[in-house]
């Protein structure tokens, strides 16, 4: 019979447990991810998400802040790439190394090369012999992508997504480390985390490439960290391959509308007063003017009706049905009406 452990919220928070850390921001209320947490950089194919993730890992080893957020102390990482031939990747990692101007990073970073692209958190003799590395090297971070090479080969449902999640905590207990995981992913159609990861983890990260050497990272969540939850960074790369943040970042109105389209899947049914405060990069009559551009396009869906807004995404499959205006051309106004259901 299972015996359950009940202390007094007194003796509970009493208790000084280790593995508070951070490993990027601080202690505290600030961890953008956390010692043994999960995080996720998402986005479509070219838009630098793995030069990100390569970035933040160098940064990590070396003790060095990424992105104005600070990392405690230099750690030592696993890379895992799970995509695309080795000589490409290996040039990558070496045309990183001979540019970097950061503090020294030594034998801090670990890169898997044999077997090449076939690791699978799926494999238990995989999950077994990670494990042993992670164990014998002290890593304390795991790059690993893309996720759909890596053991999530289904669509991605709440279940599919725990069960792979499941793997990763497999892979921790067997090692005997707070290992954290930085996970690369794809993004769906819609320009949202492909499955059902928005519920899943600590830290979700969307990239999107801008053009002319800039992206945009929007940090959709951090759990535990609400100074960053859905804040978003401009960046502009750098000649070391990696990325500073812009100053004064001039967002479009397509940046903008993705803006509130991730904050509204992460909050479906808030009003816009609360998805106002959290979009930030323009003034509130532009993001009114996009609000509106995005639901007459059928993007939003808006059910509160003259009780004030209740903004959900059209996606969310949590939405009620409503009436709403449909689009033949996206954004454009729509021409006829019909029942939109989840």
């Amino acid at each position: 019979m299972t015996e359950l452990h009940t202390p007094t919220l007194g003796e509970f928070v009493d208790v000084d447990e280790p593995g508070a850390d951070a490993v990027l921001g601080e202690d505290g209320e600030t961890a953008v991810i956390p010692e043994g947490g999960d995080a996720m950089f998402y986005g479509d194919g070219g838009a630098g998400k793995t030069t990100l993730a390569v970035d933040l890992a160098c940064h990590l080893a070396a003790g060095d802040e990424w992105l104005g957020i600070p990392v405690a102390r230099p750690l030592r990482v696993l890379v895992i790439e799970n995509e695309g031939p080795r000589p490409h990747f290996r040039a990558k990692l070496r045309r990183k190394r001979a540019a970097w101007q950061g503090s020294t990073i030594g034998d801090r970073i670990r890169v898997l090369e044999e077997p090449w692209a076939i690791v699978t958190l799926a494999n238990e003799e995989h999950r077994a012999a990670l494990a042993a590395k992670l164990h014998e090297f002290e890593v304390d971070v795991v790059v690993l992508g893309p996720v759909t090479a890596a053991g999530m080969l289904e669509a991605g449902t709440i279940q599919q997504v725990r069960e792979f999640k499941a793997r990763v905590d497999d892979v921790r207990l067997r090692a005997g480390r707070t290992v954290a995981f930085v996970l690369v992913h794809h993004e769906a159609k819609s320009g949202l985390v492909s499955g059902a990861w928005e519920g899943v983890g600590d830290t979700l990260m969307h990239v999107q490439g801008q053009g002319h050497g800039h992206t945009r990272l929007f940090i959709q969540k951090a759990r535990w960290s609400s100074a960053h939850h859905a804040t978003s960074l401009q960046l502009a790369w750098t000649e070391d391959e990696g990325f500073e943040v812009e100053d004064k970042p001039e967002l479009d109105d397509e940046a903008i509308a993705d803006l509130i389209l991730n904050v509204v899947r992460a909050s479906g049914g808030a009003s816009w007063n609360m998805i106002d405060e959290k979009t930030s990069g323009a003034k509130a009559t532009r993001k009114r003017a996009i609000r509106d551009r995005l639901l007459a396009g059928g993007r939003l869906i808006d059910t509160g009706g003259k009780a004030g807004m209740q903004l959900w995404h059209v996606d969310d499959p949590a939405r009620p049905a409503v009436q709403v205006e449909l689009s033949p051309n996206g954004d454009a106004p729509g021409t006829h009406l019909g029942m939109v259901r989840p």
